[in-house]
């Protein structure tokens, strides 16, 4: 088809400085995650703030760019620059600096990093069906971090609190951590209670990373790591907590298997927590780039239902004591509360594999 329009009367239609916009977004964030890859924000904390040409000899940078580099990170707000100095802005100070207690860097690198499914997001599009990791493969010990510096964003604040003010929190002497996040929330409750030990049960290629986390912390006494597998191995018994936080999309089509295994691992009168996001009412999305980053991350979909969802405690011999939405990164997730009911009989596990099908 050949063009009949002269080139020197075409208009552009208004809205192209929105596109600009989005790709200008683009362009910060690399910017950003190539300050992160050459540990910019930690070097410039070390040395207490540098010049151009310190940074570029400090850094190995080309020159070319430098100028220009520095000054984008200059009107992020991610540094300042005063007689020709520059040093970290309070914002890189607290989240991008790795010793901060607030360091998000792994969270940001991951978030659309080369192998992440936002950077194949076409391919994750036109997927008829997903594939659930081989349980040798599972998620990266730098993807596990991210997710939970991405908690610590107030979802494990909460989530603990609610924990915490349980009426049998003081007296609870063995928590189960299911959530493969490091442990971060069986630390987070063995800080609260020092009589309370906790079993982080993690895929064998993460454990020593989990007991890196947890030596941080200074509980390696009090907070031990189980690797195996949650379908296959047992998790034992005389848990007065159970915790599952983000576990369950992989296996929503065998949930009361699950449930029934955790069923026996608690004592009688003892507490199941679960953490997960529900899609919207009608499977609606809320909002868009939410929606779609919390279906990236559960396999697909997140749960949906959550009256069954409900139900599927009773029904299993819990009984639901707070049903709450705690805040996430990628919006309300809805926690559950549940007490193993004394008088419930003993619930038959259900032989099915879960990581199947």
């Amino acid at each position: 088809m050949i063009m009949q329009t002269k080139l020197m009367d075409l208009s552009i239609p208004e809205g192209i400085k929105s596109l600009d916009k989005i790709l200008d977004g683009y362009k910060a964030y690399q910017t950003l995650v190539a300050a992160l890859d050459l540990q910019l924000f930690d070097w410039l904390d070390e040395k207490g703030g540098a010049a151009r040409e310190e940074i570029i000899d400090g850094l190995k940078i080309n020159g070319m760019f430098a100028r220009s580099f520095l000054q984008s990170l200059v009107e992020l707000g991610l540094l300042t620059c005063s007689a020709e100095r520059y040093t970290n802005a309070a914002l890189a100070s607290s989240f991008l600096v790795n010793k901060s207690k607030h360091y998000q860097g792994n969270w940001l690198q991951v978030s659309a990093g080369q192998n992440y499914k936002w950077n194949n997001l076409s391919e994750m599009l036109t997927k008829e069906k997903f594939e659930i990791d081989t349980f040798s493969a599972g998620p990266s010990g730098d993807f596990i971090k991210a997710l939970s510096q991405g908690s610590l964003r107030g979802e494990l604040q909460t989530v603990t609190k609610a924990i915490a003010d349980w009426e049998g929190f003081s007296q609870a002497r063995h928590v189960l951590d299911l959530s493969g996040e490091h442990g971060l929330y069986a630390v987070a409750l063995c800080q609260l209670n020092s009589k309370l030990d906790g079993i982080v049960f993690e895929k064998p290629h993460v454990v020593e990373g989990t007991k890196e986390f947890i030596r941080r912390y200074g509980l390696e006494r009090q907070v031990q790591v189980q690797g195996g597998n949650i379908c296959m191995d047992k998790l034992g018994t005389g848990y007065d907590i159970v915790l599952m936080s983000h576990l369950l999309y992989q296996f929503r089509e065998d949930l009361a298997s699950i449930f029934s295994k955790v069923f026996t691992c608690l004592n009688p009168g003892g507490l199941l927590v679960s953490n997960h996001w529900f899609c919207g009412p009608g499977c609606g999305a809320v909002g868009g780039l939410q929606e779609l980053e919390k279906s990236l991350h559960s396999f697909g979909h997140p749960l949906c239902h959550p009256e069954d969802f409900q139900a599927l405690f009773q029904r299993t011999g819990f009984r639901v004591v707070e049903a709450t939405e705690v805040p996430s990164v990628y919006g309300p997730s809805k926690l559950h509360l549940a007490v193993k009911d004394p008088c419930a009989s003993k619930i038959e596990i259900i032989s099915h594999n879960c990581c199947q099908g």
